[in-house]
């Protein structure tokens, strides 16, 4: 008995270190070119939200990494000039979901659109939970 308990306890720790340490490199988790309308696209794995902005866009990543980094378990991971990459943990177990936001430029007029995106590492459903951040976070800064 005390044998199964000891293997029960190596798969846990061994779950554990490979969630909290599994290779996640930023370029996978970077928003390629988005080609939609302003509103809301739920996923199973994640949820995009699509705005328009009536300026370039610098205040918007400035607001939104402020609001990020006020959420429990958040960090950023890497910022560039129209960019910017979070990662999020769960409370227990530590799984990861990624936050992208950037901001793109409207071809041919002073607009910009803001493009957030969050999605699960692991597994297929969020359960709503990348949803729910998002439409906290442009709640809070008002977008």
């Amino acid at each position: 008995m005390m044998m199964f308990f000891w293997v029960v306890l190596a798969i846990f720790v061994g779950l554990q270190a490979y969630i909290r340490l599994a290779p996640a490199p930023a370029s996978r988790w970077e928003l390629g070119a988005v080609d939609k309308a302003p509103g809301d696209y739920p996923s199973e794995g994640g949820f995009m939200a699509v705005r328009h902005l009536d300026n370039d866009g610098s205040a918007f990543l400035q607001n939104f990494d402020t609001a990020m980094l006020e959420l429990p378990r958040t960090e950023r991971l890497e910022a560039g000039i129209d960019q910017v990459l979070y990662v999020t943990r769960s409370g227990f177990w530590g799984f990861p979901d990624y936050t992208s936001a950037a901001v793109t430029q409207v071809e041919g007029t002073d607009h910009s659109r803001a493009i957030v995106s969050g999605r699960l590492r692991f597994g297929r459903s969020d359960l709503g939970v990348n949803r729910k951040r998002l439409r906290k976070v442009l709640a809070q800064i008002g977008v």
